[in-house]
């Protein structure tokens, strides 16, 4: 599709960190690009994004791709720029892009691989560790809001526990691991949250289905985000 266009090609993630689950994990991958992503262009990566799934059913909505050009990667901190973008529970389609989206191209910084291409270092400025740590912390405090709209779904229950625990172990450590990971990790640091984070791990391998007591669910949840948010990102108290 993008021929002589297309510079570099990275995949990053679980795959990468070795806690991929085959049954649940997503792929996350970087394309990069000579400019900005064209409207025909989009047509032809969804054609291709849906002969993929329909070879390889497993895989529907667990392909992540960003097709980004590199001058905005090059100065996404001051530049906005727009990139095609297919996600779990997202068609392919264009979105924004900015100095928002920091913590997703440190992780290309720090772990991708390189598929195709030029090294990936020649296609994000550097970023500093604490600037990850910030942007992390922000997205974490968005789930004071976001968590109120999860009362229909242990599966969205389970992705902003699973976050937050995630997010604290970022703060406490300055690394970034995988949800599974951070969710072990967390039940020996959080004992108390033991059997809701056990069973967050649970919630999350149903991802279509409106679990049965979700409002339930919801109260526990509800509480976790909200201390977690108190006691430890919004203080910053990482170590």
């Amino acid at each position: 599709i993008f021929g002589d266009r297309m510079i570099g090609f990275y995949l990053y993630g679980s795959l990468v960190w070795g806690d991929f689950d085959i049954t649940t994990s997503d792929i996350d991958t970087l394309c990069v690009i000579a400019s900005e992503v064209t409207l025909d262009e989009i047509e032809k990566l969804r054609t291709m994004h849906e002969e993929i799934v329909c070879e390889n059913p497993q895989w529907r909505n667990r392909i992540e791709v960003h097709y980004a050009p590199i001058d905005g990667l090059k100065n996404f901190r001051t530049m906005p720029f727009k990139m095609g973008n297919i996600s779990p529970g997202e068609p392919l389609h264009i979105i924004d892009s900015g100095k928002d989206w920091i913590d997703e191209w440190y992780c290309v910084q720090e772990y991708a691989i390189t598929l195709y291409g030029i090294d990936k270092n020649k296609v994000i400025p550097h970023i500093e560790k604490q600037e990850f740590i910030q942007m992390i912390c922000k997205y974490a405090q968005s789930f004071r809001e976001r968590i109120r709209t999860c009362k229909e779904s242990c599966y969205s229950q389970a992705y902003a526990i699973l976050t937050l625990c995630r997010a604290l172990y970022t703060v406490r450590t300055g690394e970034q691991i995988s949800k599974p990971a951070a969710a072990r990790w967390a039940m020996d640091f959080l004992p108390e949250y033991r059997e809701l984070i056990h069973s967050a791990l649970i919630w999350r391998k149903e991802r279509d289905m409106l679990l049965r007591n979700s409002n339930e669910t919801y109260i526990h949840a509800e509480k976790f985000v909200k201390d977690i948010l108190d006691r430890y990102i919004e203080e910053k108290t990482w170590r």
